[in-house]
């Protein structure tokens, strides 16, 4: 299993585990973008792809997990190399255990409101229709 963990510098590296040495980490629930938005794992060996829309929910699962006491995190978009269709197949078929197996599993839903974008009070009074209309909820089936 290939985890990822943050750098001091911001950025993350893969790190490969044996089945039966594989560390407590958190999973990320999401979903995807456009194809060349999202971080791929060819991007994170070759340290690019910041600029990309996907880094953004790749730095709040590795914050996420780092407030949780996690120094490992998973997601799909970068720890499975799509390139490999062994290896992207063996993913899909364990993708059960992957998730069953986390210590903590963070969903992030792109299309709702972050209130760090407006004030308060309007944060408040929009944010559940937005959770509500997420395109999170048709399109995952990880939960």
């Amino acid at each position: 299993m290939r985890l990822l963990k943050s750098k001091d510098n911001g950025d993350f590296s893969l790190i490969e585990f044996v089945d039966n040495e594989t560390p407590q980490y958190a999973i990320l629930s999401h979903t995807w973008g456009v194809d060349n938005k999202e971080v791929t794992f060819k991007d994170i060996i070759k340290g690019t792809g910041k600029s990309k829309a996907g880094y953004t929910k790749i730095r709040f699962c590795g914050k996420q997990a780092a407030k949780n006491g996690l120094l490992y995190f998973w997601v799909d978009t970068c720890c499975i190399n799509k390139s490999s269709s062994a290896e992207l197949t063996e993913a899909i078929n364990s993708m059960f255990r992957l998730y069953q197996d986390t210590a903590k599993c963070y969903v992030y839903l792109s299309d709702v409101l972050d209130n760090s974008s407006v004030g308060e009070d309007q944060f408040s009074q929009r944010w559940k229709p937005a959770f509500r209309k997420s395109r999170w909820f048709t399109r995952s089936w990880t939960l």
